[in-house]
Formats: structure tokens, C-alpha cells, sequence
């Protein structure tokens, strides 16, 4: 008889460690896929946020204030490069005389016609980026009217290519003064934008010519 009692005693002990163990292997692979999947997201999650900070971050300027960089949005830098001085003295004059002019009225589609005009230059100083100037004479013709320079300031790139600056006319009027070479201004043709207000009346002069120095 115990014998008997023996063998199903130990059948039912292998079953039961058989469904024991498959028991602890259903319950730890979900866990164990589970874990491998926070796992990856956890690491997607990182180098998204590292390739974003990177983007995001600005690299250091090097160099003077003319060879700054800055990122544009496709990764690539612009460089700003320095101009070349030209070599301008203290008291030389140069005239810009138009050669075709065109004003317009602002807010008006229909107020606008041609303009013409001389705006004269005196360097006044030489600086390590670029030039100051005095408005020492010209005038501007402009719906009827001609508005004479009376006095004013600019500056002048150290490449003498670009002027911007202001001045007063006589009408009374004040006026911004902005005006670019094909070239240098010491000699070469130009182009100048100005915006003139007289009283109520405010005008945009378009005026291309030659320069004289």
C-alpha cells in the first residue's frame, strides 16, 4: 500500500511546480516587455530633447563685432564679414546730382510724380568704422516745391559704400537721408532715399545719379 500513496502523491508535487512556473513566466513577460519599453522611450525621449537643445542653442560669436555668426534654421551660419577701409581725408566733398527722380505720397496711390535734387557731403571724421559727415549743401524738388539743405549729419561705412543720416530744409522741413553706391562714393553712381516732412505734407523721394567728389 505505500507504494501507491507514493505515486500520486509525487504526480500531484510535479504539477503543482509545473504550474508554478509557468505561472511566474506569464506574470514577468509582460513586465519584462513593459520595462523594455519604457527603456527605449526613456532613450527616444533623451536624444530627441539633446538634438533639440542643440538646435536651440546659439553657438559663441568669435571674432570682432564685423565676424559675428549666428545659426539660421537650417543649421548653417552667416558670417558677417569686415569691409575694407578706403581711404577718405577729412574735408573731402562728394555730390550726388540725380539723374531721374520719382516721389510718392504716402497712404496715396494717386500722389506722385517726379523729383530731383543734389545733396552734397563733407567728411568731417575718420573712425575705425567708417566716417561722419556734414550735409553742406544741395536741395530737393518735390510736387512744385524745392526744399533747400540747410544743414545735417551722416555716417558713412568704413567701405564708403552705404550713408545713412538726417538734416533740415529751408522750407521748413526735416528730412532721413539714406544712400547707397555702385561702388564707393569717391566717384560712382548712387542712389538716395529720402523722407521728407514739411508741415503736414510727407513725401518718399526716390533720386539715382552720378557722384562727383
Amino acid at each position: 500500500m505505500p507504494p501507491t500513496t507514493q505515486k500520486p502523491t509525487l504526480a500531484i508535487v510535479a504539477a503543482l511546480v509545473v504550474i508554478a512556473v509557468f505561472g511566474y513566466v506569464m506574470l514577468a513577460s509582460p513586465v519584462a516587455a513593459q520595462t523594455a519599453t519604457s527603456t527605449a522611450s526613456s532613450s527616444t525621449a533623451s536624444q530627441t530633447t539633446g538634438q533639440q537643445r542643440g538646435q536651440m542653442t546659439a553657438p559663441r560669436s568669435r571674432g570682432g563685432p564685423f565676424q559675428q555668426s549666428w545659426p539660421n534654421p537650417n543649421g548653417a551660419r552667416v558670417r558677417q564679414l569686415e569691409q575694407n577701409q578706403v581711404n577718405i581725408s577729412v574735408g573731402q566733398t562728394f555730390t550726388i546730382t540725380s539723374t531721374q527722380g520719382k516721389y510718392f505720397v504716402p497712404g496715396s496711390t494717386s500722389a506722385n510724380g517726379t523729383a530731383s535734387g543734389t545733396v552734397t557731403f563733407t567728411v568731417t571724421g575718420k573712425l575705425s568704422e567708417g566716417y561722419t559727415l556734414s550735409l553742406t549743401g544741395g536741395s530737393i524738388t518735390v510736387a512744385g516745391t524745392t526744399y533747400t539743405i540747410s544743414s545735417g549729419t551722416a555716417q558713412m561705412n568704413r567701405g564708403a559704400s552705404g550713408i545713412t543720416g538726417q538734416g533740415v530744409t529751408t522750407p521748413t522741413g526735416d528730412f532721413l537721408l539714406r544712400a547707397a553706391a555702385r561702388g564707393t562714393f569717391v566717384g560712382s553712381i548712387g542712389l538716395v532715399s529720402i523722407d521728407l516732412q514739411s508741415g503736414s505734407s510727407e513725401y518718399l523721394v526716390i533720386l539715382a545719379g552720378s557722384i562727383q567728389s
